[in-house]
């Protein structure tokens, strides 16, 4: 009895929050003033990029202490949490903020809005493909952190996972796996994505 009343508990959580990654918006900074993101969490660390101070839709991936990782240019760095608000929506494994993947060998592309029910996925080769419908969308459970995506011909996995582009010394904090089927067989593709302002 007490193992059923457990397995209610768990099943009848609410979805479990990833915490990272997660859109902030830069607060308390004068208007002419900025935010410094600098290469280590350390006020004594070079800066290395600026957030202005109406910055919205920062894409936060982690934190050291008081210490935000933030992506600058083509690298990653460190902006002060102090000067950083989470902004309101759900935790990105909902599957309810729009995402833009991004992978190599060869390059491709995939946008994911939850929004419209819409994916665009596009390759060097492309001329302009048109949106297509999802087929499904299976966001994170408190049982299962990853959430996928349903393509017109084939599949998204997403996991939160610390992931590299291999082309740049950018941070992304969601790693994704595309299944794609056609008459030629399966294909499978692996990058990262970041999470695009709703």
């Amino acid at each position: 009895m007490i193992r059923l009343l457990v397995l209610f508990l768990v099943l009848a959580s609410p979805l479990k929050a990833e915490e990272f990654p997660a859109l902030y918006a830069v607060t308390g900074v004068a208007a002419d003033d900025v935010l410094n993101i600098r290469a280590q969490p350390d006020a004594a660390s070079p800066i290395i990029g600026t957030l202005s101070p109406d910055a919205t839709g920062v894409e936060v991936l982690a934190t050291s202490g008081n210490w935000a990782l933030v992506n600058s240019g083509e690298g990653s760095g460190y902006a002060s949490m102090r000067f950083l608000a989470r902004e309101p929506g759900p935790a990105w494994n909902a599957l309810q903020t729009p995402l833009t993947c991004l992978g190599t060998e060869p390059f491709w592309s995939l946008k994911i809005d939850p929004q419209r029910g819409t994916t665009h996925f596009l390759t060097p080769d492309d001329q302009a493909p048109a949106s297509q419908p999802m087929t499904g969308l299976w966001p994170a459970q408190p049982w299962a952190e990853s959430a996928a995506v349903g393509l017109a011909d084939g599949m998204a996995v997403l996991t939160g996972a610390e992931c590299s582009d291999g082309m740049s010394d950018r941070s992304y904090g969601i790693a994704v796996d595309i299944f794609r089927t056609g008459p030629a067989g399966g294909d499978r593709l692996s990058g990262c994505c970041l999470l695009d302002q709703p």
